[in-house]
């Protein structure tokens, strides 16, 4: 069934990127296997390193399915990071469509179908295609993404407040990726969002009005990281696209930097660092209504346990 073409459907290529987590990755491959959508590849990019137990466990789960041809087992000879293992699964990857599922996440069983019905009947303007999720926290507490934002979204990309839950999302045409040349690999972190401008920057996003995925959130990869750590992150993203968020008018250009900003400032007061909080906002002349709008976002997310991006500038 790994043909260009299946029954006239074109090839949909699923990357996993893998790393550390390999008592979920099962669970992720049978959400692809269970497709409506029955012309798929699916390519496993196995980015432990080697002689570890996380590299031994994941060639076992692997295993089970070494009779399948339609799944695609690479290993790194290193670890290198998240951006590398979906850029060596994208080079590997066939497909008209790509699509790139963390490996503890689950598909719904129609949600390949419907992207693809959806960007199938869109002119080639329209590079990606995203859907409702569902966030799932280790403590078994939901959260139901009200995130429906579609078409030019490039600057709400920048400002990074359109919130997709994760790269698991997103189905794009192949030559989205191809032109924008995959992931930027110097992400540690992040590169979902990174991705994301790039992509919107040149193309439109629709999106599917059902929840067809679900996200398993790490309530400890804040918690357990240092605030220079993950302002680090937002540092290497703003420096990264300065030269792009400059090329914009003064106006967007100040909405974007305030967001950020106020990003940085929620972590900040998150961490107890409230003097570093302020100075972030003081030095980046962060007006006040933009402070109490944000607030009001803050405390309206908390309390609807609904997950969606900022968008009150």
């Amino acid at each position: 069934m790994n043909n260009r073409k299946c029954n006239n459907l074109p090839l949909v290529s699923v990357v996993i990127p893998t790393f550390n987590r390999p008592q979920y990755l099962q669970r992720c491959i049978e959400s692809i296997k269970n497709q409506t959508y029955k012309n798929i590849e699916i390519i496993v990019v196995d980015d432990n390193n080697p002689n570890t137990l996380e590299r031994r466990e994941t060639e076992k789960v692997l295993s089970l399915y070494k009779n399948n041809s339609n799944i695609i087992y690479l290993k790194h000879e290193r670890n290198k990071n998240g951006s590398a293992a979906r850029n060596t699964g994208w080079k590997f990857s066939k497909g008209e469509y790509i699509t790139f599922v963390d490996d503890d996440d689950i598909i719904y069983s129609d949600k390949i179908q419907k992207q693809v019905n959806c960007l199938a009947g869109l002119d080639r303007s329209w590079g990606a295609c995203y859907t409702g999720y569902q966030l799932i926290k280790k403590n078994g507490s939901r959260q139901i993404s009200k995130e429906t934002r579609q078409g030019d979204c490039y600057i709400d990309a920048l400002m990074r407040t359109l919130f997709m839950g994760s790269g698991s999302n997103l189905l794009l045409r192949r030559e989205v990726v191809d032109k924008i040349n995959g992931y930027d690999e110097s992400f540690i972190r992040n590169q979902d969002i990174e991705f994301l401008a790039r992509v919107l920057e040149k193309y439109k996003l629709a999106y599917v009005d059902e929840i067809l995925l679900s996200i398993y959130q790490d309530d400890d990869r804040i918690a357990s990281r240092s605030f220079e750590s993950l302002d680090s992150y937002a540092a290497h993203y703003v420096e990264c696209f300065t030269g792009r968020i400059k090329k914009l008018d003064m106006n967007d250009q100040e909405r974007i930097m305030a967001v950020i900003s106020l990003e940085r400032f929620r972590i900040a007061i998150y961490k107890h660092r409230y003097v570093t909080g302020l100075s972030i906002l003081i030095s980046n002349h962060v007006k006040f209504k933009y402070i109490y709008r944000y607030t009001k976002y803050i405390v309206k997310r908390f309390i609807s346990k609904e997950s969606y991006g900022f968008n009150g500038l």
